[in-house]
């Protein structure tokens, strides 16, 4: 097991807790231990570090207590983790994954994009996404108000962790701008139990970016490696790189030029390590292993994931994160299908998810079911008794799977570090959760030259090709950089990373006729068109009904 350092290891005894729905998201946090404001002066920093914990672990686990409980009341606490609720809406309404359990409500209306204002899955993100902004508001709060009794000596930390907090809480917003658009907006100046203010995406942008380029400035113009499973101005960067390569939909107006210079900060800072001395890790696999700590934040390897969220089978057990990615993705019961727990090394197979045919064939299949390029080399394909088509949304045999993520340690070059591997039997997953790599930063750096003449070619082109030649298959040339070429080296690359319905969205290929794939609309074999407004998620109608909000156009309360 790899080891959580020690904020982690604080999160077992937090501070503070927060059990919430969305008629009280933003109330003040309730403390289980009975601590009053006072009780703090006891121990002003270690107190400081177990309520900054809970900002973290609002990412990393579904709540308190272990893996059946969540801080958001109501519905399977697994499916209420940040990184889970996050995917079925960013991954699971698009070409990349089918599901094949429909327990819960909503599920099979997300599946085949007919969601509607009252999708209960849905609700759940948008709770999830206003329960992290609470959380990091009151630790903002509480800073803020002296409720600490900090020292002198402790101020600059508590700088440090007030940037660190806007940080997370700008990554909830992006999620909730990209998804919701014309959403909530809360900070910590506001009165706590007062409901956030509905504002226009292009007002809720304006703020986050904003805030998220002053806390950029705070930091400097170095880029010091923070301590793992923290986030630092590196991440920051990359989150801005982000909100500024999607401007254009979530404001009306580019931001390429920002993009590509952002991302030529990022990438100017990896440059003369790992594969090609590009700063990415010389193999593809071993980023998604359970030993991925390595390449994150002062590890022992070059630092592709920006951005991680730490997981750990033995201390951050969740059915969320890479536990569910895993799991989802794996079935030893399909009658026909080879795959086994030794697949993944994880004891868990729930047989709900796996690849849409319009996906899988962007990975250039032979007559054996093998592909050339290493990103989809641990699928589970025809080879193994998988068809690549989803004649049925509930046959898991219908479909290939597409293993990334799995519970193995491997070493530089993606072999199997057998020293170091966990036993198949272990029930959760030690891999972190990857939400920023520095492959999606050279990627988006390419889109903002193609999309928005930002850069110039020749960069962009190497920059796309690190990504290509590491993944083992042919280089481009000038001709194949195209905007269609990039949305579907996105998918390859960064599949499964909450990722592609933004891309979709960006390219115009998500709502409406553009695009199709199977069981969009509901139309098994290449899929219907959907209306455009779709390119928005609906406000949830509880939220509706409470806050009093406008709804997105094209949607019933």
């Amino acid at each position: 097991m790899k080891s959580i350092n020690k904020l982690f290891i604080a999160l077992g005894v937090s501070a503070l807790a927060l059990t919430s729905c969305v008629d009280d998201l933003d109330n003040p946090v309730i403390d289980p231990n009975d601590i009053v404001p006072e009780t703090f002066a006891q121990d002003p920093k270690g107190y400081m570090d177990r309520v900054l914990a809970e900002c973290y672990q609002g990412l990393a686990t579904s709540g308190y207590g272990g893996p059946g409980n969540s801080i958001i009341s109501g519905g399977d606490a697994g499916a209420n983790s940040f990184t889970r609720a996050v995917f079925v809406c960013n991954e699971l309404t698009t070409d990349e994954f089918a599901w094949k359990q429909f327990g819960d409500a909503g599920q099979y209306e997300l599946a085949t994009m007919q969601f509607a204002a009252d999708n209960g899955v849905m609700y759940t993100t948008y709770s999830r996404l206003y329960t992290e902004i609470a959380l990091c508001n009151e630790f903002l709060r509480t800073v803020e108000g002296g409720k600490f009794y900090l020292t002198e000596d402790l101020l600059p930390l508590a700088e440090e962790y007030k940037r660190q907090v806007k940080v997370v809480r700008g990554l909830a917003y992006f999620y909730a701008i990209d998804m919701f658009g014309n959403a909530g907006y809360s900070d910590e100046t506001m009165a706590a139990g007062v409901a956030p203010a509905q504002l226009t995406r292009t007002e809720l942008y304006n703020k986050v970016v904003s805030e998220l380029e002053n806390v950029s400035a705070e930091w400097g113009d170095t880029y010091v490696e923070p301590s793992y499973g923290y986030v630092g101005k590196e991440a920051c960067d990359a989150l801005l790189a982000k909100f500024y390569l999607n401007a254009e939909v979530f404001t009306g107006t580019p931001a390429y030029d920002k993009c590509w210079n952002i991302c030529q900060k990022i990438i100017n800072h990896h440059k003369g390590a790992g594969f090609q001395n590009s700063g990415l890790a010389n193999s593809y696999r071993a980023v998604f292993g359970a030993n991925n700590d390595e390449y994150m934040s002062q590890g022992s390897r070059v630092n592709e994931i920006i951005w991680g969220i730490p997981q750990d089978g033995d201390n951050l057990q969740n059915y969320g994160g890479t536990t569910f990615y895993i799991a989802a993705g794996s079935s030893t019961s399909t009658p026909g299908l080879n795959m086994t727990n030794a697949t993944t090394g994880l004891n868990a197979s729930w047989t709900c998810m796996n690849a849409r045919q319009q996906f899988s064939e962007k990975f250039g299949w032979d007559a054996n079911g093998v592909s050339p390029d290493d990103r989809a080399a641990l699928w589970m394909t025809s080879k193994d008794g998988a068809k690549i088509t989803n004649a049925s949304i509930t046959d898991f045999s219908e479909g290939y799977v597409p293993v990334k993520y799995t519970n193995y340690a491997y070493d530089d070059n993606g072999v199997i570090d057998e020293a170091n591997c966990p036993p198949a039997s272990n029930a959760f997953a030690d891999a972190d959760w990857c939400v920023i790599r520095l492959a999606e930063i050279y990627l988006s750096a390419a889109e903002a030259y193609v999309l928005g003449g930002a850069g110039n070619s020749s960069d962009a082109l190497q920059y796309v090709n690190y990504v290509r030649e590491r993944a083992k298959v042919a280089p481009w040339s000038i001709a194949d950089l195209s905007a269609d070429n990039l949305l579907d080296e996105r998918a390859r690359e960064l599949y499964g990373e909450n990722c592609r319905r933004t891309d979709l969205v960006r390219h115009d290929k998500y709502a409406g006729g553009k695009y199709n794939w199977n069981w969009k609309n509901n139309v098994g074999n290449g899929g219907a068109e959907t209306p455009k407004h779709m390119n928005l998620f609906p406000i949830p109608s509880t939220v509706i009904s409470f806050q009093q909000y406008q709804q997105n156009p094209g949607y019933s309360k």
